[in-house]
């Protein structure tokens, strides 16, 4: 995670990230461009950014904007208790966790004059934060999930609500990849009146995904957090996830990220 003051003198050709990026205006105005729309930024105006979103900026006049950047695998492990905070999941997580074409969709939000000062006040709290010796990483995330609150609360996003039955794969699942368990559909459906054919497709309908692939992209998830932390090794992560050997993890980690563990760890700078 960081966070920028930054001016921006000129236009911003279009292009994405790899990252999830917030940009709060604080001062001037632009016209934010996504694919079939445009829309005017003022000040207190915030763009939503999910990975791999195509936007640009022009016509900018004097525009000053703080920029928050965040890897989303680094706080999903919590997602399914954010999920009742309405919009927080669909603008600042989706994107890493299902496969939906919505979801990597900018989104701009306007701000009241309370909400952008409260807002800009946790940034500020962030970058205070970010400038000690050894920052807190407990207060960085506490910190974040806090401005994801309020800019939720303040978005008109809503999401719909997953039946019983997808909650029940979606925690399954969850409890496999924390307790590095193998996730068998078939033993799970034995619950519920349908085969496991009829409730692989409800799940893709609804996430994007088949409860397998889902499963996997989870474990992967689950091992970008634990690699960012220079205490664990690609070995030990390997082992903690249930993989069959360090080897499997790296090829299937390198078939979802495009990189192997080591690069990645490089990539984000975790040294240990």
């Amino acid at each position: 995670m960081n966070v920028e003051w930054l001016a921006v003198p000129g236009a911003i050709a279009p292009h994405d990230h790899d990252y999830y990026e917030v940009s709060f205006v604080r001062k001037g105005r632009a016209r934010h461009k996504i694919e079939g729309a445009v829309q005017t930024l003022t000040p207190g105006s915030v763009v939503i950014v999910p990975p791999e979103g195509v936007h640009a900026f022009v016509q900018t006049q004097g525009m000053e904007v703080i920029n928050l950047y965040y890897l989303a695998e680094w706080i999903a492990a919590g997602w399914r208790g954010q999920w009742a905070e309405r919009g927080l999941v669909p603008l600042f997580l989706a994107q890493v966790l299902f496969r939906k074409a919505s979801s990597t969709r900018p989104t701009v939000l306007q701000l009241n004059a309370r909400e952008a000062a409260a807002v800009e006040f946790e940034l500020e709290e962030i970058r205070d934060e970010l400038s000690r010796t050894n920052p807190s990483q407990l207060m960085l995330k506490a910190s974040l999930l806090k401005v994801l609150v309020r800019l939720s609360r303040a978005s008109d996003s809503s999401h719909e609500e997953f039946p019983e039955m997808i909650w029940s794969v979606i925690e399954e699942i969850e409890l496999c990849v924390d307790n590095g368990r193998m996730f068998d559909l078939h033993v799970l459906m034995q619950r519920w009146p349908i085969t496991p054919d009829h409730g692989s497709r409800m799940f893709r309908r609804a996430t994007g995904l088949s409860p397998q692939e889902y499963y996997q992209r989870r474990r992967i998830q689950r091992a970008c957090a634990l690699l960012l932390d220079a205490s664990n090794s690609a070995t030990r992560v390997s082992a903690e996830l249930g993989f069959a050997d360090a080897a499997h993890f790296s090829r299937l980690f390198t078939r979802h990220m495009g990189m192997g563990p080591r690069d990645y760890r490089r990539k984000y700078a975790v040294t240990g």
